[in-house]
């Protein structure tokens, strides 16, 4: 009996473990993480559903990972690097790695402009068993299109486990996950 648990116990940690978060789970609730991140602290949001937590961790290119909360079950993890640590050749260096562990990624440019401001960037994704992972840069520019600020992030989230069984395309399996 104890060899029946165990065996469902690893399969269902292999089955929904996260690409880079291997210790997590999607469905992990605070306490879960917090085992494996105890400084975590929560963020204020205005969602009573969305919970936002957040870690900093420490002598690391990472500004913070946010860790997001749907019913107390993790669904989305996002990692912003350290503006003033991560130079071009690294993001050249973290995109390679990504591409040689996941393979050809998704590539999307993206623009978007508002009243004071404009963001300009690429998104490249990659589906890894039930998770997509997006490797994203942003740059800010002001209204006289000067640079102000940049961005880089990845984020992890679940994929609808209906979407894959309808073996949807790719695009379809990440086009809602914001």
């Amino acid at each position: 009996m104890k060899k029946i648990i165990t065996l469902f116990f690893l399969i269902t940690c292999l089955t929904f473990a996260i690409p880079d978060f291997e210790s997590l789970g999607w469905g992990f609730t605070i306490d879960a993480i917090k085992g494996f991140y105890p400084e975590t602290q929560s963020e204020f949001t205005t969602s009573n559903n969305v919970t936002k937590y957040n870690n900093y961790p420490k002598d690391t290119n990472i500004e913070k990972i946010v860790f997001y909360l749907v019913n107390n079950q993790l669904y989305k993890i996002v990692i912003f690097f350290d503006p003033t640590k991560v130079k071009s050749a690294d993001v050249k260096d973290l995109f390679k790695g990504y591409s040689d562990k996941w393979g050809k990624a998704i590539s999307t440019p993206f623009e978007e402009s508002y009243d004071n401001f404009s963001v300009k960037g690429n998104e490249h994704t990659w589906i890894v068993d039930s998770t997509y992972i997006s490797f994203i840069g942003q740059d800010y520019f002001d209204i006289d299109n000067n640079l102000t600020d940049s961005k880089l992030m990845v984020e992890y989230g679940l994929i609808d486990p209906s979407k894959i069984k309808n073996k949807s395309s790719s695009n379809n399996l990440i086009s809602d996950k914001k």
